[in-house]
């Protein structure tokens, strides 16, 4: 295995020998001395790269590369980005405060045609742009809100069925609270 001085981090360069870092840049390993290889093979073994074929988005949540969890594929990029929007309260998003779903208004509405059509209206339009943010044609094959009574509150089971590119499906289950 070919080691290439010039790549090291400075503080691992800096315990080689100066005999050795200025006879040549590249060693084989191991001819090196057992010291020296103890050192480099410590230092390969904990940093190791990480590729990723395409990333459209990333996650805060940590992976097990202590790296941002990443998103590869479009139909997942569009599920997250409809589940955060439909999170939103308006008035919350500190930099634009008419941005964010009335979602959770809506679903308080008494007359039930009403409701529908503010919910269906108000997923369109999120849908619509997102999907001319990502370029991707997604369709919108069933918008499905249930209520469930749980005392004082009431909580809402949400399942929206989107098509996306004409040949994928993705289903989103979410959960509100009144």
């Amino acid at each position: 295995m070919d080691v290439d001085f010039t790549k090291l981090p400075l503080s691992i360069r800096r315990q080689i020998p100066l005999s050795l870092r200025s006879y040549k840049d590249v060693h084989v390993l191991e001819d090196l001395p057992v010291v020296i290889q103890y050192l480099i093979r410590n230092y390969l073994e904990k940093n190791f790269e990480i590729t990723y074929k395409t990333v459209f988005d990333i996650k805060p949540i940590i992976s097990k590369y202590s790296d941002f969890e990443t998103v590869d594929n479009i139909s997942d990029l569009i599920s997250d980005y409809l589940k955060n929007y439909l999170l939103i309260l308006p008035n919350s998003y500190p930099w634009d405060p008419m941005f964010g779903c009335k979602l959770k208004y809506q679903l308080q509405t008494r007359d039930t045609n009403l409701r529908q059509t503010l919910i269906n209206t108000e997923i369109n339009n999120i849908v619509n742009v997102i999907a001319a943010d990502i370029g991707a044609e997604i369709n919108i094959e069933e918008i499905n809100i249930i209520p469930i009574s749980t005392g004082g509150n009431t909580e809402y089971t949400a399942r929206v069925v989107l098509k996306i590119n004409n040949d994928q499906h993705k289903q989103i289950n979410m959960t509100f609270y009144d």
